[in-house]
């Protein structure tokens, strides 16, 4: 199994079942030290607000990782419903944006 260089995959200890299955251990996520807080607001996406912070879109993930109820991109989003499957507000509900991941 193999990952493209940079992946946040490339490093994660990969293993062999005995019925022959391969794969990887879960990765480890980095500690995000947040330095804003950012009050969720009409349809909001993690890509959005990783671009507004980051200037990369693609950033998402690190949103992700500091606020681990929040795994997809438009998870922010909402149309009609302002509360999510466990009945949470979501206006108004706070993220953390943390620091800019360090480079490889």
């Amino acid at each position: 199994m193999a990952f493209l260089k940079g992946s946040r995959y490339a490093d994660v200890q990969r293993f062999s079942g005995a019925s022959g299955f391969k794969g990887v251990r879960a990765r480890p996520i980095p500690e995000a030290t947040p330095v804003l807080e950012h009050e969720v607001s009409l349809k909001d996406r993690l890509d959005q607000l990783a671009t507004e912070y980051y200037s990369a879109p693609r950033a998402w993930v690190r949103l992700s990782e500091a606020n681990l109820e929040e795994n997809f991109p438009e998870d922010l989003l909402w149309e009609q419903d302002p509360t999510d499957e466990l009945g949470r507000e979501r206006l108004g509900h706070v993220i953390l944006v943390p620091r800019r991941e360090e480079e490889r």
